[in-house]
C-alpha cells in the first residue's frame, strides 16, 4: 500500500494514455478501513469542482433562474483506473471514454 498526500493531487490535470485530457482532480472519495483511509474514486472536471465547493444544486438553480444554461461535465475514475506513480502528473490507465460520467 502506498501513501500519497491527497492535497497534492487536487487540481492536477489528468490525461489518458493517448494524451487526451480527462479533467482536473477536484474531489477525492475515500473511506475509512481500520486505521487506514482508502481512496475509492477520483472525480474530475467542472462538475466535480461544483461538487467540491458544495451547493451545486443552488448554483445550477440560480443559473437556470437567470436563464443561463450551464453545461458542466465531470467524470469518475475508480482508484484502479488512475496511475499515480508520478503524483505530479497523474495518468489514467484506461481511455477517458471508459470513465463514468458524473450526473448533475
Amino acid at each position: 500500500m502506498r501513501n500519497i498526500n491527497i492535497e497534492l493531487l487536487l487540481d492536477k490535470e489528468v490525461k489518458d494514455p493517448a494524451g487526451r485530457r480527462a479533467g482536473r482532480i477536484e474531489e477525492i472519495r475515500a473511506r475509512k478501513d481500520g486505521d487506514d483511509i482508502v481512496v475509492e474514486a477520483y472525480h474530475l472536471g467542472p462538475q466535480a469542482l461544483l461538487e467540491r465547493l458544495a451547493a451545486p444544486v443552488m448554483r445550477l438553480r440560480l443559473f437556470r433562474a437567470l436563464g443561463l444554461h450551464v453545461h458542466t461535465h465531470g467524470r469518475r475514475a475508480q482508484w484502479d483506473q488512475m496511475d499515480l506513480s508520478d503524483p505530479e502528473k497523474p495518468v489514467l490507465r484506461c481511455p477517458v471514454d471508459e470513465l463514468t460520467k458524473l450526473v448533475r
